[in-house]
């Protein structure tokens, strides 16, 4: 076989490769294009707002626990050193 034809062959080859990939990339994307968005829901305000105020309650309601257990541990470390003082004292 002549070498300009087997040449001649081998771009063959290659040009009519990226077409059909070229060809297939532009049909991938014009399809991406044509597709219609995935249409979402409008999210419900009300019920993000009835869920805001569950969690802010339920916020308020943590703090006021910890300002309660904060208060019972500032009640007995005020215990503890009321009776460490009364027993350090000589009789």
């Amino acid at each position: 076989m002549d070498p300009d034809v087997a040449n001649f062959a081998v771009v063959a080859v290659i040009i009519v490769g990226l077409v059909g990939a070229l060809s297939a990339i532009t049909v991938a994307f014009v399809r991406g294009i044509q597709k219609k968005p995935i249409s979402r829901e409008t999210p419900n305000v009300l019920a993000f707002q009835e869920r805001f105020d569950l969690l802010q309650q339920s916020v308020d309601a943590i703090a006021v626990e910890v300002e309660r257990i904060a208060e019972a541990q500032r009640f007995s470390a005020k215990l503890l050193a009321e009776r460490s003082e009364t027993s350090t004292v000589p009789r």
